[in-house]
């Protein structure tokens, strides 16, 4: 009966464990990404073959050119005159998905704007030419609502101005500094303070279950150690008591003052892009 007891506890809180890691695992279940590629389809506009193709096509420009190549879609509705510093957002506080040499072509399906970003090595090839080469060659299929072989045509011009290389001239006036989050600053400085930031709640929970099931199980074997009744402590324990006395002969202590005075460090301070924002 008492071992019963115990094995349900044991049972449940393995049950709750379970169900904690799956809804974790299900937050990212939408994505699919890899170095080379990322397809975050939160707005639904593929689905099925049409989505595992058009990763194997993203994934062989990304191997092609080193960066990763990204479509996203969402239902976010953000203006025009929003979309790039909104997006650089996204793009900072994703950056375990995200690569540092990265070409993003976003869709917000909500406000029909679409926009084109571009950070790393990647924003050297797209000057402002380039980008309107790029709208012009996907407006016939996102006037016809066809994102799919839009999102073809987007990796296909991505790998042409790689191989036609970094332009001798050219301008980029839609450059933009993206903006760093604090949270991106700890993860960049501080990986494990981020992620006790972003996740310790969950690994408190998984503590205070884990605590259970030990308090549990020990409760069992010492309250009833394995009989019906009361643990007798006075006739199954002993206890010693000896004298001892420490004596305090001698401390020194040093101390040493760090001066905090003003002082500078190298590092970026956020993402930079090459975006071209607006329907298109």
């Amino acid at each position: 009966m008492i071992k019963t007891r115990i094995s349900v506890k044991i049972s449940a809180a393995a049950l709750v464990l379970l169900l904690l890691f799956s809804s974790a695992a299900t937050a990212f279940a939408a994505t699919d990404y890899n170095s080379y590629y990322l397809i975050s389809d939160e707005a639904d506009l593929f689905a099925g073959s049409s989505f595992d193709g058009l990763s194997e096509k993203l994934e062989t420009v990304g191997k092609h050119t080193g960066w990763q190549i990204a479509v996203v879609t969402t239902n976010d509705n953000v203006g025009s005159s929003q979309m790039d510093s909104y997006y650089n957002r996204v793009y900072d506080n994703n950056r375990s998905y995200f690569e540092s040499d990265c070409v993003m072509f976003v869709i917000d399906n909500a406000s029909g704007n679409r926009i084109i970003l571009t950070h790393g090595d990647a924003e050297a090839y797209f000057t402002d030419q380039r980008m309107s080469d790029m709208k012009s060659a996907l407006k016939p299929y996102l006037s016809s609502g066809d994102m799919l072989n839009a999102s073809y045509e987007f990796a296909d011009k991505t790998q042409e101005f790689y191989d036609e290389g970094i332009p001798s001239d050219g301008t980029h006036n839609n450059h933009v500094e993206g903006t760093e989050t604090a949270d991106d600053k700890l993860k960049r400085e501080n990986k494990l303070l981020y992620v006790l930031k972003k996740w310790g709640w969950l690994m408190g929970l998984i503590a205070i279950a884990a605590g259970g099931i030990f308090a549990g199980v020990n409760v069992g074997r010492y309250k009833f150690n394995g009989k019906s009744g009361t643990y007798d402590l006075d006739k199954n324990s002993t206890m010693k008591v000896l004298d001892s006395r420490d004596q305090f002969l001698h401390k020194s202590t040093t101390s040493t003052v760090i001066s905090s005075g003003s002082s500078s460090s190298g590092g970026g301070g956020g993402s930079s892009s090459h975006g071209s924002s607006g329907s298109f």
